[in-house]
């Protein structure tokens, strides 16, 4: 939840487009999750060129802002720093780890 809160609030924000480097996964890993988001009616307007993903013209849909309403409670922690994302996304993981 953490990194589907984080991408969405980045791409209402402006602040920086993000990557999948932000959160530890590659660039596709990265890219079927942003489908996935678009899928799910979170996001709108993702920008496909063959293989490239552009999040520039994306945006939130009401669905996708309601899910940061919702989810504001993550805005307590989060991290002032782009570089501190993925420490802030393991957290998550680490709590639902099962150690396999």
């Amino acid at each position: 939840m953490r990194v589907a809160y984080s991408v969405l609030r980045e791409i209402q924000n402006q602040n920086h487009q993000p990557k999948g480097s932000d959160y530890g996964i590659t660039q596709r890993e990265f890219e079927n999750f942003i489908f996935f988001l678009e899928n799910q009616g979170l996001l709108e307007r993702v920008l496909r060129l063959q293989d490239l993903v552009s999040l520039g013209p994306a945006r939130l849909t009401e669905k996708g802002h309601a899910f940061l309403i919702e989810n504001e409670s993550l805005e307590v922690n989060y991290p002032s720093e782009r570089e501190k994302l993925l420490e802030w996304v393991q957290i998550e993981k680490e709590l639902y780890s099962n150690d396999s």
